[in-house]
């Protein structure tokens, strides 16, 4: 019997020895998959970072109103995915021309490329129910509308090192990402003309052969920005439009200026009446013949692009929300809470420290005339011997630098033929300045350093016939007045404090704050120079005019209605390091 079953049992062990061998093949490979499966989800989270980046990069240059410029936008997308991809052969480019017809967002634009062992989709617009969107709800305050969006899509086919050995020669990785242009977000954009007028028409206006022209500055093109819906009781048959270019003819426009072949940066008038929020108009934004009355030629600037050649440009698109006029007050009187701005909400400030504006006031304001300021001041009285308050031809007073003036006249400053130079020092007005004939005004006349000018109750600043006005790097605060810097053919100068020695001057940027609902006027015959931010959130309207030539500007304007009358064109360039950025764009990632 024992000899019967020893062959028995070397059979069983040589069994064994098949099962054992055949179990090392199967864990070694299971072992080698998983070494590939390893390096394939390595593979998946790469390609996601470059579909992520592409995604975002391309979807920074959709113009957010109209989606707009998805060529680039898909030039810009393949450029990050062939830097953030390692391709082994020769790439094949999307065509990105494909996308150059306007966008519908109900069709999505497929663009194919590869660089192998990867292939690319880059997609535009993404519509809500595309693939790429997956089975998430839609947030329309997140994913905003499909013309926003931008898809990438990666796919790589790779070759297993180990898998091979049981069979599995190759994985494969597809991820996509959407990116999305958001509005009224992000740090902020140059905004050289914002019209905070909430209902009316006529908010911004040229009349007679008055021209607005806001340029680009470097990469930053022109925008303008109108509040109103278009909602309220001034918008009358005979002038039914927020933007409103008077008297068709073709020698007045409003037109914004896009930066010369740079394709991403095209410039834009946001009207809020296009927004499609309740009770907004947009038969009331603009005339559409405007768009399609072309300019005379000798007109207009040779450079200036064709297409802006009209007595509109560009075709007006929506914002979303009003911009307010929170991004001053934030900037200079934050508070927790505001008053509404004729009716409009505006949003809470949390930056506790800049109560600029309000501390201004309660220091130097709310006192009756011919009670001093706080501090030490050089009195009128004491510069002019006469003390009358009028300085006559011939006269001529100057105040030395590191010197604080109070001009105790309970009236008006009235200068009629002399001139009065304060070196360096702040101000304080009782009432107002008035300048005649030869006036002149300088305030810090060697600046070395910023100041401001304080005008209390009822305080005008006015002009007329040859006289001059210089506020260098001067901030100034009308209490209740107003500005008529328009008669005669005397210069006017008035730059903002420009922080120059960095020490958080509170006042940097700003040229001129005035609640009072008058008009006020800037203008003249002269050569005039502004720079900084002019604020007058009341103003009915902003009107600046001249009888010739060109008034040109670096300032920016925020203002309730804005008006150009005359023969005046008025320049106006962006300007990033003298203007405060409204939130126009940001980019974000939605899938």
């Amino acid at each position: 019997m024992r000899r019967l079953l020893q062959p028995l049992a070397s059979e069983d062990r040589g069994a064994s020895l098949i099962l054992v061998a055949f179990a090392m093949v199967l864990l070694l490979g299971a072992a080698a998959l998983a070494i590939d499966l390893a390096a394939l989800r390595f593979d998946m989270r790469a390609d996601r970072l470059a579909s992520d980046a592409a995604a975002v990069a391309g979807a920074s240059a959709i113009e957010p109103f109209s989606g707009s410029n998805a060529v680039e936008a898909c030039e810009l997308a393949w450029d990050y995915l062939l830097v953030n991809i390692e391709d082994e052969g020769t790439p094949t480019a999307p065509n990105c021309a494909s996308f150059a017809t306007a966008c519908n967002p109900l069709d999505e634009r497929i663009a194919p490329a590869s660089a192998p062992p990867y292939t690319f989709e880059i997609v535009h617009p993404v519509p809500d129910f595309y693939e790429m969107m997956g089975d998430q709800d839609l947030n329309t305050e997140v994913d905003g509308v499909a013309c926003q969006r931008l898809g990438v899509r990666v796919r790589r086919v790779r070759d297993f090192t180990f898998g091979a050995t049981i069979g599995f020669d190759t994985g494969i990785t597809d991820v996509h990402s959407v990116g999305r242009i958001r509005v009224n977000v992000g740090e902020g954009d140059v905004v050289p003309l914002v019209v905070l007028e909430p209902y009316d028409c006529d908010a911004l206006t040229a009349d007679g052969q008055g021209k607005i022209t806001v340029s680009y500055f470097e990469d930053s093109p022109g925008v303008i920005v109108t509040d109103s819906d278009g909602s309220g009781a001034g918008c009358a048959p005979s002038s039914p439009h927020i933007i409103n270019v008077k008297a068709n003819g073709n020698k007045r426009w409003i037109r914004a200026l896009p930066v010369p072949g740079v394709d991403g940066a095209r410039s834009a008038i946001l009207a809020y009446a296009l927004s499609g929020q309740p009770g907004s108009d947009p038969s009331r934004a603009y005339n559409p013949d405007d768009l399609a009355t072309a300019l005379d030629p000798g007109t207009v600037d040779p450079a200036d692009p064709p297409e802006s050649r009209f007595q509109l440009y560009p075709e007006p698109t929506f914002r979303s929300i009003r911009v307010t006029r929170s991004p001053i007050d934030h900037r200079y009187n934050c508070q927790g809470t505001y008053p509404d701005y004729l009716g409009i909400p505006i949003a809470p400030c949390t930056d506790a420290e800049a109560t600029y504006i309000d501390d201004h006031q309660e220091a130097y304001g709310d006192d009756p005339a011919g009670v001093s300021p706080p501090g030490t001041w050089v009195s009128w009285t004491d510069v002019d011997a006469d003390g009358d308050c009028v300085v006559g031809t011939g006269e001529t007073y100057e105040v030395l630098a590191g010197n604080n003036v109070w001009v105790n006249c309970p009236g008006t400053l009235e200068i009629n033929g002399g001139s009065v130079r304060i070196l360096g020092g702040n101000v304080v007005f009782d009432g107002g300045l008035e300048l005649k004939s030869d006036g002149m005004f300088e305030m810090n006349a060697s600046p070395e350093d910023d100041y401001w000018a304080f005008f209390r109750e009822g305080g005008n600043i006015t002009k007329v016939a040859q006289s001059s006005i210089t506020f260098n790097r001067t901030f100034v605060y009308l209490e209740h007045g107003f500005i008529d810097l328009v008669g005669g053919s005397g210069g006017l100068e008035w730059t903002a404090p420009a922080d120059i020695l960095d020490i958080d001057y509170p006042f940097e940027d700003l040229a001129l704050w005035s609640e009072s609902p008058d008009p006020h006027e800037l203008g003249g015959q002269s050569g005039n120079t502004l720079t900084g931010t002019f604020f007058t959130p009341y103003a009915d309207p902003f009107i600046l005019k001249g009888l010739s030539g060109q008034l040109q500007t670096d300032a920016q304007f925020f203002t309730r209605k804005l008006a150009v009358d005359g023969f005046t064109e008025v320049f106006m360039k962006p300007d990033p390091t003298t203007s405060t950025l409204v939130p126009i764009r940001g980019v974000a990632l939605i899938r």
